[in-house]
């Protein structure tokens, strides 16, 4: 797609932003080839060729005009071929310091983890203190995936006393939830909205805040550091600021959730290049 908007008002933005920047001019945002994207196959993120981060992609198409190659592989492989530079974006990503040496971000929306809890859990043990306490309880992850601030802290620890259970991606967590293969897991609404209404078992969880005190997490466009400059870098990030800027990010994220959901999920702050670690 080379559409650049209606009536030529998001070119334009895109056009001031990137203009008014040091790095205008210094190199093309799109390469000679079409742009591999990892994206995250499940809930409302990315589900039958649709969901927000598939919105995201057609946005990006429209105002950079650049060709996009879509795949959803495991979260685990997606960051290790960030890493190889065999995947240039991965989509709905979380910062680690681990991964700062080979990926740029761009942060894009924020939602809150929520503690998706099994109905057989007595509800005395559904607090975090409680559940943390009863070694016989086990939690779920998806192989790959971080959470960011002291959810993972609390993971590493949960992991050190072998209280994981992994599978290859969300949905298959799901299903290990439903079958009682662990008694607990994090999800972000985008997520088990969607999740839940498919696997048929909104009856059968309940839904808590491990961490109510814990800023919301952000997701971000992780630019793989072998194919991109700084300076790509932050023309991409002029980009994404654009799109905050005229609200077509909210506006994607409200064909999916509430505008209550949707009005939290907006990053509170533009995106904003950060130092490369």
């Amino acid at each position: 797609m080379r559409c650049f908007g209606r009536g030529g008002t998001t070119v334009m933005l895109v056009m001031v932003l990137v203009a008014a920047s040091p790095w205008a001019g210094a190199e093309p945002l799109c390469p000679n080839h079409p742009l591999r994207v990892a994206l995250y196959e499940t809930g409302f993120l990315y589900f039958d060729g649709q969901g927000v981060d598939k919105r995201m992609v057609d946005e990006l198409t429209r105002r950079t005009g650049c060709e996009f190659e879509i795949s959803a592989p495991p979260r685990a492989r997606a960051y290790a071929l960030l890493e190889s530079g065999q995947i240039d974006i991965v989509f709905s990503a979380l910062p680690t310091p681990g991964r700062a040496h080979y990926a740029y971000y761009v942060p894009y929306m924020q939602q809150r983890f929520a503690t998706i809890v099994h109905r057989d859990v007595p509800i005395e043990k559904t607090s975090l203190d409680a559940f943390t306490a009863d070694t016989k309880l086990r939690f779920g992850v998806v192989r790959g995936v971080t959470y960011g601030g002291v959810r993972d802290a609390w993971y590493a620890d949960m992991l050190a006393a072998r209280r994981l259970e992994l599978g290859a991606t969300l949905p298959t967590v799901f299903r290990m939830l439903k079958f009682k293969r662990f008694d607990a897991m994090f999800a972000t609404p985008l997520q088990y909205e969607k999740e839940l209404a498919d696997a048929n078992m909104r009856d059968q969880v309940r839904i808590v805040d491990w961490f109510p005190n814990e800023p919301p997490p952000s997701r971000n466009l992780a630019l793989a550091k072998k194919n991109f400059t700084p300076e790509q870098f932050k023309a991409w990030t002029a980009v994404v600021q654009s799109m905050h800027a005229d609200g077509a990010i909210k506006r994607i994220l409200e064909e999916y959730l509430s505008v209550d959901e949707a009005s939290k999920a907006v990053l509170k702050s533009p995106p904003r290049t950060l130092p490369s670690r």
